[in-house]
């Protein structure tokens, strides 16, 4: 929701979602990758982890990107490589991460955390509803029947 309303703002940016479950399947250099085509708005090959990492601060540096890295998980090689931003990023970058994990944000020393209380069953259903159906609340004929 907050990329949606900033990202008209920024010329270069990045919207990762999943990051755990891609840095697992696809591995770290896809991700770099995707951050830098993303940004940069071309296909990006990277051949390890090392030359990512490079990459991304050589073509990075200097710019005011938006980078939003969801569900990202303990280890996560492009959140070194964030972390290290501040000193030649762009006035101006936002960088924001979502992780189950609060302390994971406090090891890679964010400037701030703002928790989510989690949604009961009830709460998750109109959002999804409000989205899916543009209603808060669901039809009945929707609702699902337990066997």
């Amino acid at each position: 929701a907050i990329y949606h309303q900033i990202h008209d703002s920024f010329k270069d940016k990045s919207f990762i979602e999943d990051i755990a479950q891609i840095s697992r399947t696809r591995g770290d250099i896809h991700l770099q990758g995707q951050l830098l085509s993303d940004v940069l708005k071309t296909k990006v090959e990277i051949h390890n982890v090392d030359m990512g990492r490079s990459m991304i601060r050589e073509r990075l540096s200097g710019k005011r990107v938006l980078i939003v890295l969801d569900d990202v998980d303990l280890y996560c090689p492009l959140l070194f490589d964030l972390r290290e931003s501040r000193a030649w990023s762009g006035e101006g970058t936002v960088i924001i991460i979502s992780a189950r994990d609060e302390d994971l944000l406090r090891i890679h020393q964010v400037d701030s955390v703002y928790s989510i209380k989690p949604m009961n069953e009830n709460e998750s259903l109109e959002l999804l509803s409000s989205h899916a159906f543009r209603e808060p609340k669901h039809k009945e004929e929707y609702h699902l029947l337990e066997l």
